[in-house]
């Protein structure tokens, strides 16, 4: 006989199941309406500063969008679908375990080698990496290093192809040979790089990423240090020899023998190289790392002198229609969206924290054609639009406002651009106008009680609750110096309103509570005595316990410990940003602690532990393997009442994401270890099931979604009953083991 308490163990701690228990799934069935819009993609989570390319991720033979954010390295991927009502995008949730884990500053999605697929083209330090498509759809996505860093041939010395980290570049066949080749600002950012791809010439294939710099002033043109200023005809610098391979340095190695004043720079620029007029030369779309505008610039060789110069510029392209003017660096890309066809043409911000983080993905349908394209202007919100997005760092909390029991949506948010170039925090109200089994949420209001108007700061974080039973939602805010301010609820249905705020809350004895900046409050009965105490995530990781000491009516709140549960999440730098939310299920308490490592921090062994001293058992510091990219938080709740927890998640893209626990489902649990054949009926249940294997003998555990054991049992034969009939309604995962160590996971539904 094995020895049970080591199997246990193991199906409780095991890492298959410390992902998997919960089986939370992407759920985007609850509707969202703004204005008349109910909303494509509301759950999908937000844009920030985002990068487009092509993608054939579900090898159906269609390209997909492939979404880039430069803000925390987020990835967000769009399948083409087509239900026969016409295409459309669909969103993949975890997309980006699809691809390299690696990917920092820009991607954008290339075949390279010409065989079909679209390879990686990320940031390398100093440069640029390159990942080869070795994927198919039998098995799956697959990528190898093709080149850890691209070199280039620098007038005979072999040297990293120099790229800033802040800069994209023009990945393209610029001499239109069949190879992939770089345009890019020279380390002074004032002259364009021509490296050729010599593959071609060398091999007769495309396949190889050898590089010589071919032209240090391509274009001939100089972009000013200090202005968006083009001078067309360039004769300074490298422009003076515009020749093949000149001697002028041009790379950050050759700065060792020059004077630093030899390279006045320019500090970031982001490139498009196409065709505008089918002369066969590539033109070149440039945005500047200090203004809101681009430029196009027109070169006037064919397709036999790929080294020509340009002859015009557009200063505010495209002029045709509505110009690009975007806060902050604005950068373009050319893809097909609308599923025409016909590259579209999209810009958006590049400057990660100063740039617009709210409606800034401008779309512009081409109404040319690929060779001749004619960009007119459609909307500057591109999948944003679609999205619950309210800028950075977002934040969701629940509450039935109104008491009708629907609780609504209020989304906060660490800051969302205000024009020009400041920033500002406003709540967003969500009402819900559907029903207690389908949630619908209907947006009410951009900026509640005009809190963004008050000279208060950023990352303002509600928590409601009734405080002086008066049996409506009171609200706590938290204010960016990290003081609290009460507002007592005096509304009149179908309004929203608050007495005038109560500043600097004190606790039980006059001390104004403050836990440093920007930190995240929760009002909840944390020690089960009927009264909402004040738990307070703070910035540099901790959390702080003030117990309720007053009455139902008159609370008081009184610091019982500073370093609750013996948390502290900021390990690898002074900030942790942590974003309490405790919540029970089965009446124990659990705690979903947001980060902004963007994780879920998963803690037990709450109930008991709340004295000084006490440490909550950490179940996991990447729960279900969530990452929000930055700033992370977290509400659980069954919005629709159906007796599965729903999960909603802030995140750095300013977005929500909701998932719900889908009954029957085995998302998450690894695939390799359900090798032992179990049948369970009736499932779902009202009382008894039946296990039954083809093992001789084998054991089993039942727990609840946060792995507690229910039942357990040392060794049966072939067939077990098991009596459900004194469990609540819920979801339970019945694990089984037998004696050659094969395992199944069933989820079993009691009603």
């Amino acid at each position: 006989m094995r020895n049970s308490t080591k199997f246990l163990f193991v199906l409780l701690f095991s890492p298959f199941l410390s992902v998997g228990q919960f089986n939370f799934e992407y759920d985007d069935s609850i509707g969202v309406r703004i204005g008349t819009d109910t909303l494509a993609h509301a759950w999908v989570g937000g844009l920030n500063y985002a990068q487009f390319s092509d993608i054939d991720i579900d090898f159906d033979g269609d390209l997909d969008l492939f979404v880039f954010d430069r803000s925390s390295d987020n990835i967000r991927i769009f399948t083409h679908e087509n239900d026969g009502a016409g295409p459309y995008y669909k969103y993949l949730y975890r997309g980006k375990t699809q691809l390299p884990s690696d990917i920092r500053y820009r991607a954008t999605a290339i075949d390279y080698n010409a065989d079909g697929a679209n390879d990686l083209f990320v940031y390398g330090v100093g440069g640029i990496k390159v990942y080869r498509n070795t994927g198919n759809a039998v098995n799956g996505n697959q990528w190898e290093v093709a080149k850890n860093l691209l070199y280039s041939d620098y007038s005979g010395t072999s040297l990293n192809l120099y790229v800033s980290s802040a800069d994209i570049p023009a990945i393209v066949d610029v001499d239109n040979d069949g190879d992939i080749d770089v345009l890019t600002f020279h380390i002074g950012g004032q002259h364009m790089q021509y490296h050729k791809n010599i593959s071609m010439e060398t091999y007769g294939v495309p396949d190889s990423l050898e590089f010589i710099l071919k032209n240090e002033c391509w274009g001939k043109f100089r972009e000013d240090i200090t202005t968006s200023v083009l001078y067309l005809n360039d004769n300074t610098g490298p422009c003076s020899a515009n020749v093949p391979n000149p001697e002028y340095p041009s790379h950050p190695d050759d700065l060792k023998s020059k004077p630093s004043e030899s390279y006045p720079k320019h500090s970031g620029s982001t490139v498009l190289a196409i065709d505008m007029d089918n002369s066969g030369v590539k033109d070149l779309i440039l945005g500047d790392v200090a203004f809101s505008s681009m430029s196009l610039l027109m070169n006037g060789g064919t397709d036999v002198n790929t080294n020509s110069a340009m002859i015009s510029q557009d200063n505010a392209f495209p002029s045709n229609s509505l110009p690009v003017d975007l806060q902050l660096f604005p950068a373009a890309f050319w893809v097909d969206v609308d599923f025409d066809q016909k590259k579209d043409f999209i810009a958006a911000p590049n400057a990660k924290n100063v740039s617009q983080n709210e409606k800034c993905v401008l779309r512009y349908k081409n109404l040319g054609t690929n060779a001749v394209p004619t960009f007119v202007y459609q909307e500057n919100d591109f999948l944003q639009g679609e999205m619950i997005d309210h800028g950075t760092g977002s934040i969701p909390v629940f509450m039935d406002f109104n008491n009708d029991g629907l609780e609504d949506m209020f989304v906060t948010s660490f800051y969302r651009y205000k024009p020009v170039l400041d920033k500002e925090c406003g709540i967003s109200f969500y009402k819900n106008t559907g029903t207690a089994t389908q949630p619908f949420f209907t947006f009410i209001d951009n900026d509640l009680l005009n809190l963004s108007t008050v000279q208060i700061g950023l990352r303002k974080v509600p928590t409601f609750g009734d405080l002086d039973g008066d049996g409506d939602k009171d609200m706590i805010l938290s204010l960016e110096n990290g003081s609290l301010s009460y507002y007592a609820n005096t509304s009149v249905a179908p309004g929203i309103t608050f007495a005038n705020p109560v500043i600097n809350l004190a606790d039980n004895t006059g001390t104004v509570i403050a836990t440093g900046a920007y930190a995240t409050p929760q009002l909840f009965d944390l020690d089960k005595d009927g009264l909402l105490d004040l738990i307070i995530g703070k910035k540099t990781g901790e959390l702080a316990y003030y117990r309720n000491t007053g009455s139902s009516s008159v609370p008081s709140f009184t610091l019982e410990n500073d370093t609750l549960g013996n948390i502290d999440i900021a390990t690898t730098s002074p900030d942790g940003y942590a974003a309490p939310h405790f919540f029970r299920h089965n009446d124990t308490t659990f705690l979903f602690l947001g980060s902004v490592d963007g994780k879920l921090h998963f803690y037990t062994d709450i109930d008991g532990h709340l004295t000084s001293g006490d440490t909550f058992s950490l179940y996991s510091d990447n729960f279900l393997d969530i990452d929000a990219g930055a700033y992370s938080s977290f509400w659980v709740n069954d919005i629709d009442n159906d007796g599965f927890l729903d999960l909603f998640i802030g995140q750095d893209l300013g977005g929500i994401t909701h998932l719900e626990v889908k009954p029957g489902s085995t998302a998450g649990i690894d695939e390799t270890i359900k090798t032992m054949e179990l049948n369970v009926f009736p499932n779902p249940t009202n009382g008894f099931i039946r296990a039954a294997s083809t093992s001789a003998t084998f054991r089993f555990i039942l727990t609840d979604l946060f792995g507690k054991t229910i039942l357990f049992d040392e060794e049966f034969t072939f067939e077990k009953e098991v009596d459900l009939s004194s469990q609540m309604a819920g979801m339970y995962l019945l694990i089984s083991e037998d004696d050659n160590g094969n395992r199944s996971v069933k989820r079993i539904v009691k009603r």
